[in-house]
């Protein structure tokens, strides 16, 4: 019995120490890869991600769409309001987000205020429709926080563009979304602006 009762000990322990280590891992995973103020995926995962949906999408034949968002003058909201009312605010444009896309979508925080949605087997109208409904969604989010009166409100650049057969890199396609990205900010922001060169041939 004793003999029995020390093994069990030694088990239980061993398990205890195993359910620690498995824990720590995920957790640790989990920072690498996920953006801590809103959820959502990080520059690193989306980097990962992107790669292997385009090699996918080359084998496959299918469109690949990315949509790049940037908050506007999100600087004067922590200017104005603080940095808690600004982070709260980034949190309720990830959610405004999240509840407009689809399942099979996939978006991510890259930067301080910038944002990545990649949209697989997305025709170009379709990705259009999407980035209007985006930016719709999040002015009309009312942003409620304490010591603030009125609730807070922000507006949405969008720049769109397709995965073509050009694009050998996620740099390719991404540069090519921030482009688009900026000419939406140089046209006035709060608008959708595309950049969608002519495709070239389907290679791997």
């Amino acid at each position: 019995k004793n003999e029995l009762a020390a093994r069990s000990r030694t088990q239980i322990r061993r398990r205890r120490f195993q359910d620690k280590l498995r824990e720590s891992y995920e957790r640790s995973l989990s920072m690498a890869l996920i953006d801590s103020l809103t959820g959502l995926y990080n520059r690193r995962y989306l980097e990962t991600y992107l790669k292997g949906l385009m090699d996918n999408a080359v084998e496959r034949r299918k469109p690949l769409a990315l949509l790049m968002l940037d908050i506007d003058h999100f600087k004067a909201v922590n200017d104005t309001h603080g940095h808690l009312v600004g982070d709260k605010v980034l949190k309720s444009v990830a959610e405004a987000l999240i509840n407009s896309l689809r399942s099979v979508d996939m978006i991510a925080r890259i930067g301080g205020e910038e944002f990545v949605v990649v949209m697989p087997d997305t025709s170009e109208e379709f990705a259009e429709a999407v980035a209007e409904r985006l930016r719709h969604r999040v002015s009309e989010t009312n942003v409620y926080c304490d010591g603030v009166e009125e609730p807070v409100t922000v507006n949405i650049s969008i720049g769109l563009t397709m995965r073509t057969g050009d694009d050998k890199t996620v740099e390719d396609l991404m540069q090519r979304a921030d482009k688009a990205l900026y000419g939406a900010k140089n046209a006035g922001r709060n608008r959708v602006v595309s950049d969608i060169p002519e495709a070239g041939p389907e290679t791997g």
